[in-house]
Protein backbone atom coordinates (compact mmCIF):
# COMPACT_ATOMS: atom_id res chain seq x y z
CA UNK A 1 0.00 0.00 0.00
CA UNK A 2 1.46 3.60 -1.15
CA UNK A 3 1.69 5.31 1.85
CA UNK A 4 0.76 9.46 1.36
CA UNK A 5 3.05 12.12 2.60
CA UNK A 6 1.65 14.96 1.31
CA UNK A 7 -2.10 16.10 0.91
CA UNK A 8 -2.50 18.88 -0.78
CA UNK A 9 -5.95 20.69 -1.38
CA UNK A 10 -7.46 23.83 -3.63
CA UNK A 11 -9.45 26.13 -1.57
CA UNK A 12 -12.44 28.05 -3.41
CA UNK A 13 -14.84 25.17 -4.39
CA UNK A 14 -12.62 22.57 -2.26
CA UNK A 15 -12.19 23.29 1.07
CA UNK A 16 -13.85 26.27 1.73
CA UNK A 17 -17.22 25.29 2.93
CA UNK A 18 -18.66 28.22 1.39
CA UNK A 19 -17.09 31.08 -0.32
CA UNK A 20 -14.61 32.35 2.42
CA UNK A 21 -14.40 29.84 5.48
CA UNK A 22 -13.46 26.21 6.28
CA UNK A 23 -15.30 24.04 8.55
CA UNK A 24 -13.62 23.89 11.77
CA UNK A 25 -14.62 20.06 11.80
CA UNK A 26 -12.71 19.93 8.60
CA UNK A 27 -9.90 21.98 10.09
CA UNK A 28 -9.93 18.92 12.65
CA UNK A 29 -9.11 16.09 10.36
CA UNK A 30 -6.25 17.91 8.97
CA UNK A 31 -5.01 18.42 12.24
CA UNK A 32 -5.86 14.26 12.49
CA UNK A 33 -3.78 14.04 9.44
CA UNK A 34 -0.72 15.94 10.30
CA UNK A 35 -0.41 14.47 13.66
CA UNK A 36 -0.45 10.54 11.31
CA UNK A 37 2.49 12.13 9.32
CA UNK A 38 0.56 12.97 6.50
CA UNK A 39 2.06 17.02 6.05
CA UNK A 40 -1.10 19.41 4.28
CA UNK A 41 -0.99 22.20 2.34
CA UNK A 42 -2.96 24.73 0.08
CA UNK A 43 -2.80 25.45 -3.73
CA UNK A 44 -5.13 28.41 -4.22
CA UNK A 45 -5.66 31.14 -6.84
CA UNK A 46 -6.28 33.56 -4.36
CA UNK A 47 -2.98 35.51 -3.11
CA UNK A 48 -1.14 34.41 -0.48
CA UNK A 49 -2.11 36.74 2.49
CA UNK A 50 -5.30 36.29 1.65
CA UNK A 51 -4.78 32.52 1.82
CA UNK A 52 -2.85 32.67 5.29
CA UNK A 53 -5.96 34.82 6.77
CA UNK A 54 -8.64 32.06 6.07
CA UNK A 55 -6.39 29.19 7.32
CA UNK A 56 -5.51 31.41 10.70
CA UNK A 57 -9.72 32.00 11.18
CA UNK A 58 -8.97 27.92 12.26
CA UNK A 59 -5.52 27.44 13.49
CA UNK A 60 -4.04 26.04 10.28
CA UNK A 61 -0.19 26.62 9.27
CA UNK A 62 0.92 24.88 6.12
CA UNK A 63 3.09 25.81 3.06
CA UNK A 64 0.69 27.71 0.74
CA UNK A 65 1.16 27.75 -3.32
CA UNK A 66 -0.84 30.88 -4.03
CA UNK A 67 -1.43 32.87 -7.52
CA UNK A 68 -1.75 29.15 -8.82
CA UNK A 69 2.05 28.37 -8.63
CA UNK A 70 2.89 32.23 -8.96
CA UNK A 71 4.75 31.92 -5.37
CA UNK A 72 4.90 28.85 -2.84
CA UNK A 73 6.01 29.45 0.54
CA UNK A 74 6.58 27.44 3.56
CA UNK A 75 4.53 27.10 6.77
CA UNK A 76 6.32 29.72 8.01
CA UNK A 77 6.20 32.07 5.16
CA UNK A 78 9.81 31.42 3.60
CA UNK A 79 9.35 31.62 -0.44
CA UNK A 80 10.79 28.75 -1.94
CA UNK A 81 9.80 29.59 -5.54
CA UNK A 82 8.21 32.92 -7.53
CA UNK A 83 7.53 33.45 -11.02
CA UNK A 84 6.16 36.20 -12.24
CA UNK A 85 4.68 38.28 -15.73
CA UNK A 86 6.94 40.47 -17.58
CA UNK A 87 6.13 44.30 -17.08
CA UNK A 88 5.91 43.87 -21.10
CA UNK A 89 3.25 41.06 -20.55
CA UNK A 90 1.55 42.52 -17.95
CA UNK A 91 1.11 45.80 -20.14
CA UNK A 92 0.00 43.10 -22.84
CA UNK A 93 -2.61 41.47 -20.81
CA UNK A 94 -4.40 45.06 -20.11
CA UNK A 95 -4.12 46.31 -23.56
CA UNK A 96 -6.53 43.41 -24.46
CA UNK A 97 -8.84 43.88 -21.09
CA UNK A 98 -9.10 47.25 -21.96
CA UNK A 99 -10.93 46.94 -25.45
CA UNK A 100 -14.34 48.09 -24.21
CA UNK A 101 -15.98 47.42 -27.66
CA UNK A 102 -15.46 44.18 -26.88
CA UNK A 103 -15.03 43.38 -22.84
CA UNK A 104 -16.60 46.88 -21.20
CA UNK A 105 -18.18 44.70 -18.40
CA UNK A 106 -15.38 42.47 -17.40
CA UNK A 107 -13.89 43.42 -14.25
CA UNK A 108 -10.44 42.41 -13.15
CA UNK A 109 -7.77 42.41 -10.46
CA UNK A 110 -4.14 42.11 -10.61
CA UNK A 111 -2.02 40.18 -7.76
CA UNK A 112 1.46 42.22 -7.61
CA UNK A 113 4.24 42.31 -5.89
CA UNK A 114 2.17 45.36 -4.20
CA UNK A 115 -0.45 44.07 -3.57
CA UNK A 116 -3.97 43.12 -4.84
CA UNK A 117 -4.63 45.81 -7.19
CA UNK A 118 -8.21 47.31 -9.14
CA UNK A 119 -9.36 49.70 -11.90
CA UNK A 120 -12.34 51.07 -12.39
CA UNK A 121 -14.73 50.64 -9.39
CA UNK A 122 -18.03 51.64 -12.11
CA UNK A 123 -16.72 48.26 -13.34
CA UNK A 124 -17.20 46.27 -9.92
CA UNK A 125 -20.46 47.66 -8.60
CA UNK A 126 -21.32 46.43 -12.81
CA UNK A 127 -20.15 43.30 -11.57
CA UNK A 128 -21.79 42.84 -8.45
CA UNK A 129 -24.54 44.10 -9.68
CA UNK A 130 -24.84 41.35 -11.97
CA UNK A 131 -24.20 38.88 -9.68
CA UNK A 132 -27.06 39.55 -7.44
CA UNK A 133 -29.12 39.20 -9.83
CA UNK A 134 -28.06 35.91 -11.48
CA UNK A 135 -29.39 34.35 -8.20
CA UNK A 136 -27.83 31.10 -8.43
CA UNK A 137 -25.62 29.82 -5.36
CA UNK A 138 -22.42 30.24 -6.91
CA UNK A 139 -23.28 34.11 -7.74
CA UNK A 140 -24.62 35.45 -4.14
CA UNK A 141 -21.59 33.53 -2.80
CA UNK A 142 -19.41 35.57 -5.04
CA UNK A 143 -21.10 38.74 -4.71
CA UNK A 144 -20.58 38.50 -1.03
CA UNK A 145 -16.83 37.95 -1.01
CA UNK A 146 -16.86 41.01 -3.47
CA UNK A 147 -18.69 43.05 -0.91
CA UNK A 148 -16.69 41.66 1.80
CA UNK A 149 -13.27 42.73 -0.17
CA UNK A 150 -14.53 45.76 -1.45
CA UNK A 151 -16.68 47.74 0.96
CA UNK A 152 -16.38 45.67 4.19
CA UNK A 153 -11.81 44.69 4.60
CA UNK A 154 -11.42 46.89 1.70
CA UNK A 155 -8.53 45.14 1.40
CA UNK A 156 -8.12 46.24 -2.82
CA UNK A 157 -6.00 49.13 -3.70
CA UNK A 158 -8.13 50.96 -6.33
CA UNK A 159 -5.65 52.50 -8.80
CA UNK A 160 -6.31 55.29 -11.26
CA UNK A 161 -3.31 54.51 -14.51
CA UNK A 162 -3.07 50.72 -14.28
CA UNK A 163 -0.83 50.84 -16.60
CA UNK A 164 1.07 53.53 -14.82
CA UNK A 165 0.94 51.50 -11.75
CA UNK A 166 2.77 48.41 -13.73
CA UNK A 167 5.57 50.32 -14.71
CA UNK A 168 6.31 52.22 -11.87
CA UNK A 169 5.48 51.14 -8.45
CA UNK A 170 3.84 47.06 -8.97
CA UNK A 171 7.25 45.37 -8.40
CA UNK A 172 6.24 41.75 -9.67
CA UNK A 173 3.28 40.87 -11.37
CA UNK A 174 1.63 37.40 -10.39
CA UNK A 175 -1.33 36.98 -11.82
CA UNK A 176 -4.67 38.43 -13.64
CA UNK A 177 -8.01 37.04 -12.66
CA UNK A 178 -10.97 38.41 -14.85
CA UNK A 179 -14.60 38.42 -13.93
CA UNK A 180 -17.90 38.34 -15.89
CA UNK A 181 -20.90 37.07 -15.86
CA UNK A 182 -21.74 36.79 -19.68
CA UNK A 183 -19.85 33.06 -19.71
CA UNK A 184 -19.11 33.96 -23.75
CA UNK A 185 -17.34 37.16 -23.05
CA UNK A 186 -15.06 34.93 -20.99
CA UNK A 187 -14.56 32.39 -23.27
CA UNK A 188 -13.68 35.10 -26.30
CA UNK A 189 -11.26 36.67 -23.78
CA UNK A 190 -9.36 33.06 -23.13
CA UNK A 191 -8.49 32.99 -26.84
CA UNK A 192 -7.58 36.41 -27.24
CA UNK A 193 -5.15 36.53 -24.80
CA UNK A 194 -4.02 33.33 -25.55
CA UNK A 195 -3.08 34.10 -28.99
CA UNK A 196 -2.04 37.69 -28.62
CA UNK A 197 0.36 37.44 -25.77
CA UNK A 198 3.44 35.14 -26.02
CA UNK A 199 4.55 33.96 -22.64
CA UNK A 200 1.92 33.47 -20.44
CA UNK A 201 -0.39 30.96 -19.43
CA UNK A 202 -4.75 30.92 -18.92
CA UNK A 203 -6.70 28.65 -17.17
CA UNK A 204 -9.95 29.16 -14.84
CA UNK A 205 -11.35 28.48 -11.40
CA UNK A 206 -15.03 29.24 -12.56
CA UNK A 207 -16.99 29.66 -15.78
CA UNK A 208 -16.93 33.22 -14.59
CA UNK A 209 -13.79 33.88 -14.77
CA UNK A 210 -10.32 33.58 -16.45
CA UNK A 211 -6.65 33.71 -14.75
CA UNK A 212 -3.16 34.49 -16.72
CA UNK A 213 0.38 33.46 -15.11
CA UNK A 214 3.59 33.50 -16.59
CA UNK A 215 4.13 30.14 -18.24
CA UNK A 216 5.42 27.49 -15.69
CA UNK A 217 3.36 29.80 -12.61
CA UNK A 218 0.61 26.13 -12.08
CA UNK A 219 -0.51 24.14 -9.62
CA UNK A 220 1.82 21.35 -11.08
CA UNK A 221 4.57 23.43 -10.91
CA UNK A 222 3.86 24.19 -7.45
CA UNK A 223 3.46 20.69 -5.77
CA UNK A 224 6.47 19.77 -7.25
CA UNK A 225 8.41 23.01 -5.74
CA UNK A 226 6.88 21.34 -2.51
CA UNK A 227 7.67 17.97 -2.97
CA UNK A 228 11.44 18.61 -3.33
CA UNK A 229 11.41 20.73 -0.50
CA UNK A 230 9.77 17.64 1.91
CA UNK A 231 11.50 15.43 0.49
CA UNK A 232 8.94 13.51 -0.87
CA UNK A 233 7.95 11.28 -3.95
CA UNK A 234 5.60 12.62 -6.33
CA UNK A 235 3.63 9.23 -5.82
CA UNK A 236 3.46 10.03 -2.43
CA UNK A 237 1.20 13.36 -2.93
CA UNK A 238 -2.69 13.30 -3.10
CA UNK A 239 -4.47 16.38 -4.19
CA UNK A 240 -7.59 17.59 -4.44
CA UNK A 241 -9.31 20.25 -6.55
CA UNK A 242 -12.85 21.18 -8.44
CA UNK A 243 -11.95 23.37 -11.32
CA UNK A 244 -9.60 23.39 -14.54
CA UNK A 245 -6.74 25.45 -12.51
CA UNK A 246 -6.10 22.19 -10.53
CA UNK A 247 -5.31 20.13 -13.83
CA UNK A 248 -1.79 20.92 -13.70
CA UNK A 249 -1.42 19.03 -9.94
CA UNK A 250 -3.41 16.03 -10.94
CA UNK A 251 -1.16 14.95 -13.83
CA UNK A 252 1.76 15.05 -11.64
CA UNK A 253 0.22 13.84 -8.26
CA UNK A 254 0.03 9.85 -7.27
CA UNK A 255 -3.74 10.42 -6.31
CA UNK A 256 -5.64 12.64 -7.62
CA UNK A 257 -9.52 13.39 -5.98
CA UNK A 258 -12.02 15.32 -7.43
CA UNK A 259 -15.11 17.82 -5.51
CA UNK A 260 -18.42 16.15 -6.22
CA UNK A 261 -19.19 20.20 -7.33
CA UNK A 262 -15.85 19.37 -9.82
CA UNK A 263 -15.82 20.82 -13.58
CA UNK A 264 -16.42 17.64 -15.58
CA UNK A 265 -13.08 17.46 -17.49
CA UNK A 266 -11.41 17.30 -14.03
CA UNK A 267 -13.53 14.16 -12.94
CA UNK A 268 -13.05 12.67 -16.08
CA UNK A 269 -8.45 12.66 -14.71
CA UNK A 270 -9.25 12.00 -11.27
CA UNK A 271 -9.02 8.73 -9.49
CA UNK A 272 -11.78 8.98 -7.04
CA UNK A 273 -14.63 11.77 -6.66
CA UNK A 274 -15.64 13.07 -3.14
CA UNK A 275 -18.67 14.81 -1.72
CA UNK A 276 -19.22 18.37 -2.74
CA UNK A 277 -17.54 21.05 -0.73
CA UNK A 278 -20.61 22.16 1.41
CA UNK A 279 -20.87 18.34 2.61
CA UNK A 280 -17.58 18.23 3.56
CA UNK A 281 -15.73 16.71 1.06
CA UNK A 282 -11.81 17.34 1.74
CA UNK A 283 -12.93 15.60 5.52
CA UNK A 284 -14.04 12.88 4.12
CA UNK A 285 -11.49 12.13 1.26
CA UNK A 286 -8.92 12.94 4.11
CA UNK A 287 -10.15 10.60 5.94
CA UNK A 288 -10.01 7.86 3.04
CA UNK A 289 -6.69 8.30 2.70
CA UNK A 290 -5.57 7.97 6.24
CA UNK A 291 -7.54 5.07 6.99
CA UNK A 292 -6.35 3.27 3.33
CA UNK A 293 -9.83 3.22 1.96
CA UNK A 294 -8.25 5.37 -1.04
CA UNK A 295 -5.18 3.57 -1.91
Amino acid sequence: MTTYKLFVSDMDGTILHNHTKIAPETAEIVRAAEAQGIRFAIATGRNYFNAKEILDEVGLTCPIVSSNGGRVLTETGEVLHEIDLTTEEALEVVSVLHQDHKYSDVFYEMYSEAGLVASRLDLIDATMENLKQNGDERSLEMYEFFQKRYYVNEDVRLVEDIEDFIKNEAGRVYKFIAFSSHFEKMSSLWTEIDERVEGVYVTSSGNDNIEVMANGADKGHGVKKLAEHFGVDLSEVVVIGDNLNDVPMFEVAGKAIAMGNSHEDLIAISHHVTERHDEYGVANALKRVMNGEWK
